[in-house]
């Protein structure tokens, strides 16, 4: 329930050990390299670090893993094979995969799936402008000049172009009177234009164009082609039957290399742990015989990673220290196991600072569990949702965020099932059960009161944590003055709706208010600006209104799942009156009631989230920390057996 320590270990060893011990502790996964290039100046890095060749190698390998992971995708396209959602990933021996990685096959395949992904997209290319030749085309097709006599002669002028619809006939007339050495084909027209050819001979061009140019007309240029517009489209379409041909003799082709599609994979993986391997290196610095690194390491782990590379590797000499106060120290979070979902909560918000923060997992946990329970409201519909969650995680075994995502879930679930029952809620009143306690529908105030009051003791939570902090880290005047008067005087306003307490909250409610116009302008210089900060501190009592009033969402989501149930109910069993009603009633309820879980469980996620970080995170949790980064063996399709993994 706690930050866990983080130590900083340096190694110093010889440089025909380096492989080892970056293969060992990159198996056992436990510690973050340091980059030492900050602490070395730039001019002595050529001394230092790996040089150009070794750079040049982790540049290859980049490259080959770009070049194996588009040939996976390309590939995928065409694999049709069916795989089992929840199938384990084979297990293998890094030294099985290695002269895997040499084998002259692998490379042939990645070069052919280049090789007939630029043929695709080739033919892809020259489709597209077919298609775009055949719709320029289409409008002239009862065109019977061919296109390449279309332009200028010695005398004679032809020309494609558009006019408008409108006053065509005007126009037409009026320049066979105008220029009557010049003939006008219409060739195909719409609603709006006419597509024309326009004949006339040179010496009346500028005519001609004078009367064209102030009608509308845009001269339209036909694609350089041979022959008809109609012979033409029909060469272009026979064009498109032979490359559509091509295209299925090269998707053959690759269909054909999916029988390599799981060796690429393994290489890719391998590949992908060399580079880790190589990137390590360059964190590293060197000299001629020997080798120094520097990494982060949890403390639980320490022990167990020292006593590995001391027995694996002779001469290493490791030295283990504290972080000191400007380094960027990562953050690792060790909660007990049931608390241990809800940290991908504070994950998405921030990790907390390790020098400033509490690990706030552990408070906010139990009221997380609460509100989501308490939002959904459905006993039916957290024993579904928990069964669901708990056999995803037992068929993917999922890792790191998904886990905890779906663990959370399955908590969920059982607080869901724990508070429908209470409420009486199963399936939308599907099942007549009575409350244990309330029904939301029929008494929504008492809910409505009762998220006050867990709302208010979350809060209070909050500033007594605060307090606790300033406590630690020696600050007792701000734990007094700026967490203390609050809760006196929040207990105070409280207590004024407690039966028989008036004068007493009156007396609780004036010595919080007193202190905090006495204390809260402590900071200012000027006298007159301390107090009138003090008296402006009071107007954060509203502050503290609105968010106690931010609870109230959880009676809104709980009755909302509520009556959107029985609405689901009421419409199944209206149709219920036949056979085919009754498949449509149980169509309803099915499709109905998993959507009402699916939209109010994430509804619940959302919103019991939006408490956490404003109502609850505001009141002393800062973050800012950065997650531990494990250089570790981290694949994607395989497995590899680890001899040291922690």
């Amino acid at each position: 329930m706690a930050i866990v320590e983080i130590k900083k270990i340096s190694i110093l060893a010889l440089q025909e050990d380096k492989d080892k011990i970056m293969r060992l502790l990159q198996e056992m996964g436990c510690t973050e390299l340091i980059d030492i290039k900050e602490k070395i100046p730039e001019k002595e890095w050529e001394e230092v670090f790996e040089g150009e060749a070794k750079v040049k190698e982790r540049d290859t390998l980049e490259r080959d893993l770009d070049e194996l992971s588009f040939a996976l995708n390309f590939l995928s396209t065409y694999d049709k094979t069916k795989k089992p959602m929840f199938a384990d990933k084979p297990v293998f021996k890094e030294e099985e995969i290695a002269s895997l990685a040499k084998d002259e096959t692998v490379w042939e395949v990645v070069n052919k799936c280049r090789m007939l992904d630029g043929a695709l997209n080739e033919i892809r290319s020259e489709e597209m402008k077919l298609h775009n030749t055949i719709s320029a085309l289409e409008p002239w097709e009862n065109l019977q000049i061919p296109i390449e006599d279309i332009g200028a002669s010695k005398k004679v002028v032809l020309l494609t172009g558009v006019l408008p619809s409108k006053g065509f006939e005007e126009l037409i007339d009026g320049m066979k009177m105008a220029v009557p050495a010049c003939s006008v084909e219409v060739v195909s027209k719409d609603r709006e234009t006419v597509n024309v050819l326009i004949v006339y001979h040179k010496d009346v061009e500028s005519s001609v164009m004078e009367i064209l140019k102030n009608n509308g007309w845009s001269k339209i240029d036909l694609p350089k082609l041979v022959g008809t517009p109609k012979e033409a489209i029909q060469n272009a379409e026979q064009k498109l039957v032979q490359l559509d041909q091509r295209r299925k003799e090269v998707e053959e082709t690759a269909t054909s290399l999916i029988e390599y599609k799981e060796k690429l994979e393994l290489v890719f993986d391998y590949y992908t742990v060399l580079k880790a391997r190589k990137d390590a290196y360059m964190a590293a610095g060197k000299t001629k015989q020997s080798f120094y690194m520097e990494a982060w390491i949890p403390e639980p782990n320490l022990d167990k990673c020292l006593k590995v590379l001391n027995d694996k590797v002779e001469g290493i000499s490791i030295t283990v220290a504290d972080p000191e106060d400007e380094e960027d120290v990562p953050v690792v979070l060790k909660n007990p196991r049931l608390v241990e979902p809800y940290e991908m909560i504070t994950e998405l918000y921030s990790l907390p600072d390790p020098r400033k923060d509490i690990d706030p997992n552990i408070f906010m946990a139990p009221f997380f569990f609460i509100f989501f329970g308490m939002m959904v409201s459905d006993a039916g519909y957290g024993i579904l949702l928990a069964l669901a969650s708990f056999l995803a995680i037992k068929k993917i075994k999922p890792k790191g965020m998904a886990k905890k995502l779906l663990e959370l879930l399955l908590l969920g679930g059982i607080s869901t099932l724990i508070w429908g029952a209470i409420f009486g809620g199963w399936f939308g009143g599907l099942i007549p059960l009575p409350p244990i306690w309330i029904n939301p529908i029929e008494d929504p105030m008492s809910l409505l009161v009762f998220s006050f009051i867990l709302g208010l003791i979350q809060i209070y939570t909050g500033l007594i944590l605060k307090a606790y902090i300033n406590i630690k880290d020696g600050d007792l005047l701000s734990a007094l003055f700026d967490q203390g008067f609050w809760l006196v005087l929040l207990t105070g306003c409280i207590m004024f709706a407690l039966p028989g307490t008036a004068q007493a909250a009156k007396i609780v409610a004036i010595v919080g208010a007193v202190g905090l116009i006495l204390t809260q302008g402590r900071t200012q210089k000027n006298p007159i600006q301390k107090l009138l900060s003090g008296v402006m501190s009071l107007y954060d009592i509203t502050g503290y209104l609105s968010d106690v009033l931010s609870y109230s969402r959880v009676l809104a989501l709980g009755l909302a799942t509520g009556v959107i149930g029985t609405v689901i109910n009421t419409m199944a069993e209206l149709v219920g009156v036949n056979i085919i009603g009754y498949i449509a009633m149980v169509l309803i309820l099915v499709i109905g009631h998993v959507f009402n879980i699916a939209i109010n469980a994430l509804g619940a996620y959302v919103h019991s989230s939006r408490l956490q970080y404003v109502e609850f995170f505001s009141k002393f949790y800062e973050g800012g920390g950065r997650a531990f980064n494990p250089f570790r063996i981290n694949t994607r399709y395989i497995n590899l057996e680890n001899g040291e993994e922690i």
